[in-house]
Formats: C-alpha cells, structure tokens, sequence
C-alpha cells in the first residue's frame, strides 16, 4: 500500500463512528480556542488600568475566572468522550484484520505473522498506531483553528508583528516535513525489534521443558540480550526522533515569543501599543507557537502509521486489501462471523474429486505433481506414504490451505472456485497432524462458539469422555496454552473432538497416529465409521487403519498410485 493510504485508512476509521468523532472534534477546538477569549479579556482589564480608570472591574474578573474555569471543565468532558472513541478506534482495525484471516479466500498461510509475538505486535501496536493518527487529528485541527484565528486578530492590531510571529512556526513545519521519511524508517525498525524480542519470550515459555532437558539456559540468556542490545539500539532512533519533533514545537515557542517582544517593543515605544494589545500578543503566541508540535507529531504519527498500515495490510488478503469497501479498516461487525455461512438447504454430500492437483514449495520445488483423488460418501479413504512424499502436503492443497499451482477441486460434480472458503465446515473439517488449542475451558476450546448440544456426544467419538470424567472441573477444565495442561494424546483427541462436533460431510486429518496409542486410534475410527454416512480422508501409515480403509492412495515423490 502507498503511503497516502495511511490518511484514506484513517478517514474510513473515522466514519466508523463519525457522530463520536465529531463530537470530540468540537469539545477540543472549543477547548484551544478558549485562550482567544481569555486573551481578549486580559486586554480589556489591561487597558482599563492604564487608562486610569478606578480599580479593576470586578465582571471582568469573573469572566476570566470563568473561562479558565470552563476550559479545563470542557477538557475533562472531551476527555471521556475521546476514550470510548480511542476504544473504537482501535477495535474496528482488529476485529476486521481477524475476520479477513479467518473468512477471506485464497490461503492465509502466506499472510499470517512468522510468531505469535509478531501477532501480538501488530494487533497491539499497529492499531494503536493507527489510532493516534486520529487522535493527533483532534489536537492538531484545533489547534490549526485557533492559530488562524489568533494570527486575524494579531494582524488586525499589528502585520509586521503577526508576520514575526508565522515565520518560525514555518520553519519548524518545513523540519518537521523533512524529517518524516526518517521518521517512518526508524518506526519499522523499531517494531521488527519489538516483535522479535516478543517473539521469543513466547517461544521460550511456550518451549520450556525442551529447554531444560536440553540445558539450553544459558543460551536462551544470551539471546534474549543479544535480542534486547539490538532493539535498544533502534528504539533510541525512534526516540531520538519523537524527541526531535517534540523539540521543535517547545523550542518555536521560545523563540516567537523572543521575536514577539522584539518587535511590539518599537510600536509600544511610539505608542502605537496599548500594555493590553502586549498582553493580548503575549496570550496569543503561545497558541500559535502550539502548530509546530501538533503539527510535528501529525507527521511523526502519521509516518509511524504507514509502517503500521503496511503490517496490517500483509494480514488482509488481495480482495479485503484492495477494495474500496473493505480495505484494512472498515466496519465493526457485529457479533463473530459464522462458522459458515447458512445454509440449510445444503445438497446431501455425494462426492469430493481432485483432477491433476499440482503443488510446489517456492523454496525446495517439492510438493505434489498431477494427484488425481476422489472421496465418495460413507468411505474412508487414506493417503500413506514415505515421509516427505508430500502427504500433508496434498491436504492442505484440496483444503486451498496453500497456493496450488494447478488443479481442481470438485463437490458433487461441481467446481469449486475457492476451496480455502468453501471446504469449511459444515461441509469440511480439518484436523491437522499439530493441533493448536486455546488457553481456555476445555468445552469452548472444542466448541468454539457453537451450542453445548453436540459436546458430549463429540467428546465420546474421540474417546476423550472417560478423560474428561477423571478431571477435577471436567469439561470446564482449563487447558492452558495450547494445551499444555493435556498429554500429546489428550490435545490430538481434543482437537479431533472439535472437528467432530460440527458433523462435516467430509473429516479430513492429518495422521492422528502421532500422539496416540494403537488401542485408541482404533477404538476411535470403528466408534466413527458405525454411521455408514461418515466419510473421512486421512493420512495415516499404520497397518489397522489401511486395513479399514475402503480404498489407499500411496504417495512416492509427490504422485499418487492407487
């Protein structure tokens, strides 16, 4: 995406909510423009103690009084408001990142994060970016507002010294402009680092044993600070460089007023200055000398952002990013997507069909070549072969789970345009040969949204139900991280269990012999195959499970025999 997409990105976020928006626009222009009035007030008490006039009137102390009063009240107010609207803010861009990985078509492999703490960084940190673009909008249009108006006022009194006050505060734009290439170069960096050293206390907590038994302690250690020499080193140049813009707007400050005094001393000397037009002059410039640091920050966010808007659109898929509806945010959904879409009327399953399935791994060049298979209702089919024949391989190419370089997927006679969103339950339902569970109850990890009604009785076709009566909470048993709480048979049988429960036409699993005993495995497939209607394609080499099938499918170097 080009960078003029973080300010389009930006306004569609904003007609999310736009009446909220609105709203906090005018509580803070309202809240920079009050100084003008308090201002204008303090000259007319000036101007009525030099002309002589018996002491200081006391309603145009109130008024001052009052208006200071009610600036910071008015703060406070646009302050809570802005809070449900940052909320806002920074769910939109989540929840519609979440939905595209999770419904978009075509593979999502190629557009998930290398980690989990890479997730984590850009769900966190790039939507945060995001969203102090709008929230820098809010100060610093309100403070450009008040500025103009302020300068009117100025120029009306005096040109020269009006003139006097714009031409630093020019020059710290024209600084500020300079530096946002810089700016943007130094975010990126920033945030790789980040997400590595994320990255890595998430792999290293979730690898915990391997590493003890592996005495590895002492490597992970120098890694860890290795990682966090190198983002310090990053993170000082992206400091270094908010600093810098935030200078330029304290520092302009200084030097208007400096310039400011200057020139009102000469005019003041031929009396062509009231003491109340100074301090008039004086309340004013410390509001124009204000656009320089919104101003700056606008274009530090706003470069940040485009590293950001970058991030989250390699999370989007081609359709999501590109269209004029739906680029990176949009609209908040309300309530999850479906697990599929409705249907039903859905036509009885007969037959799945693969014609001349073609994949290759853009490093190895390894894959599948020209596989044709079919799968028909009530069978269970299995694919076996040497390891790296390219079996799993295979499966995740009829699931449109990777990029297929060529080939067809039938349902029932008919193409099928999109496997990755099609071959979705409640047609199809994948178990892959590394599970991955929730850190939650041991029910909504298997259920995942749906109604209890189908838990047992999926809980006993992966023969998980005498485990989970021998749990102390039972099926509200918290896992922990992907199971981490379970043996490596109890995650692959509660994986199995969520993929049962959603009664697909077709059960599609990668080798469910790798983390169970002969016994089990048996027993679960004759408990699956008494519904004469079930139908499965699997991938397994033990000889029980090839004796049940109902036909075999050898894979050698990527081509399939029968």
């Amino acid at each position: 995406m080009s960078r003029a997409s973080t300010a389009a990105v930006a306004l569609r976020l904003l007609r999310s909510d736009s009446r909220a928006y609105a709203g906090s626009w005018f509580l803070y222009a309202a809240f920079f423009l009050s100084p003008l009035f308090v201002g204008w007030v303090l000259k007319l008490v000036l101007d009525h103690l030099t002309d002589g006039a018996p002491g200081i009137p006391l309603m145009l102390l109130a008024v001052l009084v009052g208006l200071e009063v009610g600036r910071w009240s008015l703060l406070v107010v646009a302050a809570v408001l802005w809070h449900g609207t940052w909320v806002g803010w920074l769910t939109v861009p989540r929840v519609n990142a979440l939905t595209s990985l999770a419904t978009a078509g075509g593979p999502a492999t190629a557009r998930l994060p290398g980690s989990p703490g890479e997730a984590v960084s850009r769900f966190r940190d790039d939507t945060q970016d995001l969203g102090l673009v709008l929230d820098v909008w809010l100060d610093a249009s309100a403070a450009i507002l008040a500025s103009v108006v302020a300068l009117g006022v100025m120029a009306a009194i005096d040109p020269v010294a009006a003139l006097g006050v714009a031409a630093p505060v020019g020059a710290a734009l024209l600084a500020s402009v300079w530096l946002g290439p810089r700016l943007r170069a130094w975010r990126r960096a920033a945030r790789e680092a980040t997400a590595s050293v994320t990255s890595f206390i998430g792999d290293t907590f979730g690898g915990v044993l391997a590493l003890k038994v592996g005495g590895a302690e002492e490597a992970v250690d120098r890694r860890f600070a290795d990682l966090n020499a190198a983002r310090a080193q990053v993170a000082r140049r992206d400091q270094l460089g908010r600093e810098v813009i935030r200078s330029l707007g304290y520092g302009t400050g200084e030097v208007t007023v400096g310039v400011l005094l200057l020139l009102v001393a000469a005019s003041f000397r031929r009396g062509e200055l009231s003491i109340g037009d100074i301090g008039l002059f004086a309340s004013y410039v410390s509001v124009v000398a204000s656009v320089p640091k919104w101003v700056g920050r606008v274009a530090a966010y706003q470069r940040q952002a485009d590293v950001s808007v970058d991030r989250l659109a390699e999370l989007m898929s081609d359709g999501d990013r590109r269209s004029a509806v739906r680029p990176v945010t949009t609209h908040l959904r309300h309530g999850p997507p479906p697990l599929s879409p409705p249907d039903t009327a859905r036509p009885q399953f007969s037959e799945l069909t693969v014609e001349g399935l073609t994949v290759r791994h853009p490093r190895s060049g390894r894959g599948v070549r020209d596989v044709d298979l079919s799968v028909r209702s009530g069978e269970l089919v299995v694919i076996t072969g040497r390891v790296g024949a390219g079996k799993s391989t295979l499966l995740r190419g009829v699931l449109g789970l990777v990029a297929v370089e060529r080939g067809r997927v039938r349902w029932n006679g008919e193409a099928v345009a999109d496997p990755s969103t099609f071959l979705v339950p409640p047609r199809v339902a994948y178990l892959p040969q590394v599970p991955r569970l929730f850190s939650e109850p041991l029910a909504e990890t298997v259920l995942l949204g749906l109604p209890e009604d189908g838990l047992a009785h999926a809980l006993w076709l992966a023969c998980l139900d005498e485990d989970v009566e021998r749990m102390v909470d039972g099926s509200a048993t918290i896992i922990g991280p992907r199971g981490l709480r379970l043996s490596g048979g109890q995650v692959q049988r509660t994986a199995a269990a969520r993929a049962l429960v959603r009664q697909p036409d077709l059960l599609v699993v990668d080798d469910l012999s790798s983390a169970l005993d002969v016994q089990t495995e048996i027993r679960l497939w004759e408990r699956f195959t008494a519904d004469p209607l079930r139908t499965a394609l699997l991938v397994s080499h033990r000889p029980h499970v090839l004796e049940m099938a109902d036909r075999v499918v050898v894979l050698e170097d990527g081509r399939a025999t029968h």
